[in-house]
C-alpha cells in the first residue's frame, strides 16, 4: 500500500466510480497532470481496486511539463515560470510523492504544444458542446492529436480494445467562447462558424 502524505481521496473515488459502471477494467487511462494531486489520487484508486497494470498517460503542455521533467531527470525539476497557456496546469513542481510513487504503476509522462491543446478543446466544443480549459485539451489531445495511437504502435499500451479507454475530462471554469477564439487565432487554429 501506497504512503501517501497528502491523501487524495476526492480524486482516488473516481477509480471506484468507475469500478461501478464499466463493464470492465480499463485499457487505459488519460489526464491532465500539474501539481500532481489528480494523478496521485488516481493512483490510489488503482491500487485500491488491483488495477496497477492500467496504465495512465500524463498529459501536460510544454511550458507547464515539470512533471515530464522531472520522470526524465528521476528527481524533482522545478520550472522556472509558467510559459503556456495551460495557466491550470501551471505547478512549477509536482508533488514529490508522486515521484516515489511512480515506480510501482505504469504512467507514460507526454507532453503536447499549447497549439494542440487548444486544437483539441475547439475540437471537444465541436463534438460534445462543451467548453474546457487548455490543461484539458492537453488530455484530449491524448485522442484528437493520436498520441495514444502513437503509444499503442510503440508498444507502450495494450490494443485499446481489451478494455475502455477513460479519458479524465476536467476544467472549464477557466475557459469562455472568448478566450478559445482569441487562443484559436493566437495559434492560428481554424475555429468553426456557429
Amino acid at each position: 500500500m501506497m504512503n501517501f502524505k497528502f491523501y487524495r481521496a476526492g480524486n482516488s473515488t473516481l477509480m471506484d466510480e468507475l469500478k461501478i459502471q464499466l463493464p470492465s477494467k480499463p485499457s487505459t487511462i488519460v489526464l491532465s497532470v500539474g501539481g500532481g494531486g489528480l494523478l496521485l489520487g488516481v493512483l490510489q484508486g488503482l491500487e485500491r481496486h488491483g488495477w496497477k497494470d492500467v496504465p495512465v498517460v500524463a498529459m501536460e503542455t510544454y511550458g507547464a511539463h515539470c512533471f515530464n521533467l522531472s520522470v526524465k531527470a528521476k528527481k524533482m525539476v522545478a520550472l522556472e515560470k509558467i510559459t503556456s497557456v495551460a495557466k491550470c496546469l501551471g505547478a512549477r513542481t509536482v508533488a514529490p510523492h508522486l515521484l516515489e510513487a511512480l515506480p510501482q504503476f505504469n504512467v507514460i509522462s507526454e507532453v503536447v504544444t499549447d497549439a494542440q491543446a487548444i486544437k483539441s478543446c475547439i475540437k471537444f466544443a465541436d463534438d460534445e458542446r462543451t467548453l474546457v480549459e487548455p490543461g484539458c485539451g492537453a488530455t484530449l489531445s491524448a485522442v484528437y492529436c493520436g498520441v495514444l495511437a502513437r503509444l499503442q504502435n510503440e508498444g507502450f499500451l495494450p490494443q485499446l480494445t481489451t478494455g475502455p479507454v477513460v479519458v479524465i475530462v476536467c476544467g472549464g471554469n477557466g475557459v469562455s467562447l472568448h478566450l478559445l477564439q482569441d487562443w484559436a487565432a493566437t495559434f492560428n487554429l481554424e475555429f468553426p462558424s456557429p
